[in-house]
């Protein structure tokens, strides 16, 4: 998965996460996706190693690398 994967729901969790760790509750408050949505994303985006869950018991997420920063770099 690259930046060219992402889908708008991903671009939204990661500019969320930019500003450290929130839960995944707080996700679907601020970016206004859906529960599902949400946590099937944060599963694909923490497959392909750009964030992370710290602590299962509050779903508490982390970016570890943004893919569109990645990118970037390469230009």
């Amino acid at each position: 998965m690259d930046s060219d994967d992402l889908r708008p729901a991903d671009e939204a969790i990661l500019d969320e996460l930019h500003g450290g760790r929130l839960t995944k509750g707080a996700l679907v408050d601020l970016t206004g996706y859906s529960r599902n949505t949400v946590y099937h994303r944060l599963e694909v985006l923490a497959a392909a190693g750009y964030v992370d869950c710290v602590h299962e018991g509050t779903r508490l997420f982390e970016l570890v690398d943004d893919p569109r920063s990645l990118d970037q770099s390469h230009e």
